[in-house]
């Protein structure tokens, strides 16, 4: 994920609540996202609103912080 000014904005618990809200503020602002979730449909439907109305990139992937092992995985 390339940017014009080399950063992408990392959120975890992104599919709801707080964590969608900076979502949507960053995306605003331009930011390309990267968006970690544990519920994977949820971030399918904000990836699909945020680059269609912000023309930006976002990556998603299923994640649960509370699985130490899987932190490792994703990142």
């Amino acid at each position: 994920m390339a940017t014009s000014n080399g950063k992408v904005i990392l959120i975890t618990g992104a599919s709801s609540g707080l964590g969608a809200g900076m979502a949507r503020e960053f995306a605003a602002l331009g930011y390309h996202l990267a968006l970690c979730a544990r519920r994977l449909e949820r971030l399918e439907q904000l990836k699909a609103e945020l680059e269609q109305q912000h023309g930006i990139e976002v990556a998603i992937k299923a994640l649960d912080v509370n699985n130490y092992d899987q932190v490792f995985t994703v990142f």
